[in-house]
């Protein structure tokens, strides 16, 4: 992992460890023994986005029973950083709804998204934090920020950089029936080229964005 290292869920949950202490402090398999599991396997992993010390990597898991059954399944996007030329896990953003072969339609937390980046565009900070969940976590390399009301979201989103002049691409990397990866492109007020994913869930009973990563030059 790298450190301080987050767990964000579509649910509106989420887990954060400074140390890897603080980690090891709360491990346990008891309750997923519990539950009949007894191995993992891990679904191949896919590039979303890449630069030089940060990589979106969206992937997941299926867990299975002593029956070889399985019992849950997972997808999750996966935030890597390089700190000190280590590369490490900064968070997770799971999507907490997936079932395999399962229809979902992701066109309600891509719009969610769409809006967002449309309203920061416009400089509209306080209705682009409309969009967002609280706390709303934001990875960067080696830190998390954790905006846990409108005041701070409005804040930190005025405050960016790499703010969008035009959206190039939104589309769904991950869904679920409660929860979706959404990647993005856009072309930021100095040119740059900015890459995004966001976590969209509905812990609230509407499409909000709870997590959010950014990879820009």
């Amino acid at each position: 992992m790298s450190y301080p290292h987050v767990r964000v869920s579509a649910r509106g949950t989420g887990l954060y460890f400074e140390t890897p202490a603080e980690y090891a402090a709360g491990a346990s398999w008891s309750a997923r023994e519990a539950t009949g599991w007894v191995r993992s396997v891990g679904v191949e992993p896919v590039r979303v986005h890449e630069s030089a010390d940060k990589v979106h990597l969206a992937g997941g898991w299926t867990r299975y029973n002593a029956n070889d059954e399985p019992i849950l399944r997972n997808r999750v996007t996966y935030i890597l950083t390089r700190i000190d030329g280590s590369w490490g896990i900064q968070a997770r953003f799971g999507t907490d709804s997936f079932r395999e072969g399962e229809a979902v339609d992701a066109s309600a937390p891509i719009g969610v998204v769409g809006e967002h980046l449309d309203r920061l565009a416009a400089g509209d900070f306080d209705a682009a934090g409309s969009s967002v969940s609280h706390p709303l976590v934001d990875v960067g390399i080696g830190h998390v920020d954790q905006y846990r009301n409108h005041a701070q979201v409005v804040e930190g989103l005025a405050a960016a950089a790499a703010r969008p002049r035009s959206v190039l691409d939104v589309h769904a990397v991950q869904a679920g029936t409660r929860g979706a990866v959404v990647a993005a492109t856009w072309e930021a007020t100095d040119g740059d080229r900015v890459q995004a994913v966001f976590l969209v869930g509905t812990p609230e009973g509407a499409w909000r964005i709870g997590g959010r990563s950014i990879i820009a030059p």
